[in-house]
């Protein structure tokens, strides 16, 4: 599994800038499947709550192979590393187009729910808002009061 070290504590008003390309490259999971990633862990637009279900199937297995943990340290990245994967396991068509493929990933994500229409049209607002945040090639990059070097690191299984 992997995980994400900082230098902490942070100072008050501190700024952490994160490499995306090298995150995606230590995730080998493409820049381009972060948007689904975020929709799928839950973020401003796709309620935590509305994935439980979703996220406790993937949970499942792990906890079965494990034994009983506490339950904020297997939502944390034991979740991440579930979800991650469950993406790149995803089918390759449906990869290289996201936003078309929301309502297959649905019946995959949520397959006993009822609101299809209303849950993609969430997703897909997750998704554009994703996009929307992302830097503008050529757009000046705020500079931070504290730059923290961010590392991900390869944990042992």
């Amino acid at each position: 599994s992997s995980g994400i070290n900082a230098e902490w504590p942070l100072r008050p008003g501190s700024t952490v800038i994160i490499d995306r390309e090298k995150i995606s490259d230590c995730l080998s999971l493409p820049l381009t499947l972060f948007p689904l990633l975020s929709c799928l862990l839950g973020n401003d637009v796709i309620n935590y709550e509305m994935l439980e279900e979703f996220h406790r199937r993937l949970l499942k297995d792990s906890e079965e192979e494990e034994g009983e943990r506490k339950k904020d340290e297997k939502e944390g990245i034991q979740l991440v590393s579930a979800v991650i994967d469950f993406v790149k396991e995803l089918d390759p068509e449906i990869k290289t187009d996201i936003s078309s493929n929301v309502s297959t990933i649905i019946k995959q994500v949520l397959p006993e729910s009822e609101n299809t229409e209303e849950i993609e049209a969430l997703f897909l607002s997750g998704l554009e808002q994703y996009k929307e945040s992302q830097p503008i090639p050529d757009e000046t990059e705020p500079v931070p009061s504290t730059v923290v070097t961010v590392s991900v690191v390869e944990k042992e299984k």
